[in-house]
């Protein structure tokens, strides 16, 4: 998948750890490319497939920044994530501390009050998703996103249908990437764009292509 990646020409790469059928050696997908690496383990109580233990969960966390991962991603309502930021620095990557809201898009103060909550407990970038219910809820996620922007890396958008433009402007305000999949069926959340799709828009808007997963 890290090849194919490289081929459609992303600029860095998500491994979604709660999706493997078997456990792979972290160390050996990191020297499959040269792209910087973001590992993710989402637990089923945030969106994710993974329903193992706990502990072992944060341990795969910490293995992978220990194995070279450029980003290491993990949730803000994880227990005792202040203790595992830290160990994601220590080993040498950057934290990325997120948080999904898969019902609605909240006002933009509730966006900035949990933006505040991932710098105090060390992310060095703040990942906000909420779902959209509207067309409207673009603006106000792209509204927040733009602050949160001008005072660290943030990486904010809406999920859905709805929430597509969302998903292609975040980067032209301010957000540290967007997210697409490799292909049709493969997406990790709802309302998410392949790599040609974001692409494509990119193009039509007569600009570069930005960043992307």
């Amino acid at each position: 998948m890290v090849r194919k990646a490289e081929l459609l020409g992303v600029d860095l790469a998500e491994i979604r750890m709660d999706y493997w059928k078997d456990k792979l050696n972290l160390r050996s997908v990191r020297k499959l490319t040269a792209l910087p690496l973001i590992a993710t383990n989402r637990p089923n109580w945030e969106g994710g497939i993974y329903s193992g233990e706990e502990e072992e969960r944060r341990a795969s966390l910490l293995s992978a920044a220990n194995s070279g991962f450029e980003y290491v991603d993990i949730e803000l309502k994880t227990e005792g994530r202040g203790e595992i930021v830290e160990g994601i620095r220590r080993e040498g990557s950057s934290p990325i501390v997120s948080f999904h809201n898969f019902s609605s898009t909240p006002r933009t103060r509730e966006f900035y009050r949990i933006f505040l909550e991932e710098r105090r407990v060390g992310a060095e970038v703040c990942k906000i998703v909420t779902m959209a219910e509207s067309f409207k809820d673009n603006l106000t996620c792209l509204k927040a996103l733009g602050r949160m922007a001008r005072a660290g890396h943030a990486l904010c958008f809406c999920m859905g249908r709805y929430g597509v433009p969302s998903r292609i402007l975040a980067p032209l305000f301010g957000s540290a990437f967007t997210y697409a999949s490799l292909r049709r069926g493969a997406e990790s959340a709802p309302g998410q764009l392949t790599v040609k799709e974001l692409q494509e828009a990119y193009r039509i808007m007569g600009g570069e292509d930005g960043d992307r997963r």
